[in-house]
């Protein structure tokens, strides 16, 4: 009797122990997939800031905007073009 009273209470103790072991797990898992949450939002808000920023690098490297920054400089569009010595058309080997 004294023994079923002993394996009863170590079992009981047990069982009080896993279940505060798993309300403490519970808790570190709720509160870092919150965490989780915040830096997922925080991936996507960089990701459009990225694909924004690669359209703009898009539009200011196309020839067109050059093209137009570069008149507005006063660079004008020759039609000739001049060499100073000319060039060969093959080098001897």
């Amino acid at each position: 009797m004294k023994k079923l009273t002993i394996v009863t209470s170590g079992l009981l103790l047990i069982v009080i122990i896993l279940a505060v072991a798993q309300v403490m797990m519970t808790n570190i898992l709720s509160t870092d997939g919150a965490q989780l949450s915040k830096l997922q939002a925080e991936i996507e808000k960089y990701k459009r800031e990225n694909a924004l920023l690669n359209e703009k690098i898009l539009q200011a490297s196309s020839l067109t905007t050059i093209s137009e920054k570069a008149t507005e400089q006063g660079f004008a569009l020759t039609a000739q073009t001049y060499l100073s010595t000319p060039l060969p058309l093959a080098l001897k080997q």
